[in-house]
């Protein structure tokens, strides 16, 4: 029963992943819950993102629908009271604000609406640390710590600790991406730079929903360098230790 519900789960996810055209690599299950297992989960519009994460959620309720109507129907029964009971532990479980939850990725789509990438992923991981503490708080206090609530605690804190060990990789898969998408379906923001910073320092600027334009002083007056020569000097051209006054002399 707690398999069927988690598979059901997981194909509203895939169903919605694939409809928009994402390469899905495989589908993992865990202790009372899964994965749908996808690069392009942080590299898409946030429409999209939202869109995959809650087809997964939104499949309980009809669930629920369909249990409360046999129940209705039929009168009371210990295996369908079980299948709503499960049906609601998934459902909230999975929308708490935790790494990799369906409600820790919602959070982390929503701060990249708000912050740059690499710190919307550095506080997505660092709430749901501090939720995960709290939980365990809680539950040790109010003596209803379970062995399957361990298990399921260290799950989420060994994922939480893999995920923040890999940020720089997550990072850099994002602005490979970030050089072949397009700028023009972005807002302009200016920011005024000192042209001796690094490149790699201005890139942790980098938005999913902004495209910066970066103001450099310098003689005779000034000089604007979009985000994605930036982007295109640091990934494509290799040159890791250019410093954004010496872009001028290369563009």
């Amino acid at each position: 029963m707690l398999f069927t519900i988690v598979a059901i789960h997981e194909w509203g996810h895939y169903a919605a992943a694939r409809s928009h055209g994402w390469r899905v690599s495989h589908i993992e299950f865990w202790l009372f819950g899964g994965a749908v297992v996808s690069d392009e989960h942080s590299t898409r519009p946030f429409k999209e993102q939202a869109h995959v994460i809650l087809s997964g959620p939104i499949q309980h309720v009809w669930i629920a629908i369909l249990l409360f109507l046999l129940q209705y129907f039929m009168g009371p029964h210990p295996l369908v009271s079980t299948a709503l009971h499960y049906n609601g532990l998934i459902l909230l479980l999975n929308l708490l604000p935790i790494w990799p939850l369906d409600g820790g990725k919602l959070l982390f789509y929503v701060l990249t609406q708000l912050m740059s990438f690499q710190k919307s992923l550095m506080m997505t991981l660092f709430l749901s640390f501090v939720c995960i503490l709290t939980a365990l708080i809680v539950l040790l206090l109010d003596q209803r710590m379970t062995l399957a609530g361990l298990l399921l605690t260290g799950f989420l804190l060994l994922e939480n600790g893999l995920e923040w060990k890999r940020r720089t990789f997550t990072f850099m898969r994002y602005l490979m991406y970030g050089v072949r998408r397009d700028p023009n379906q972005l807002k302009v923001k200016y920011l005024s730079i000192d042209p001796n910073t690094p490149i790699r320092n201005v890139l942790k600027n980098v938005r999913a929903n902004r495209r910066h334009l970066y103001i450099l002083k310098r003689k005779p007056g000034l000089y604007i360098v979009d985000e994605q020569e930036c982007l295109r000097m640091f990934i494509d051209q290799k040159k890791t230790s250019l410093r954004m006054g010496d872009l001028p002399k290369i563009l």
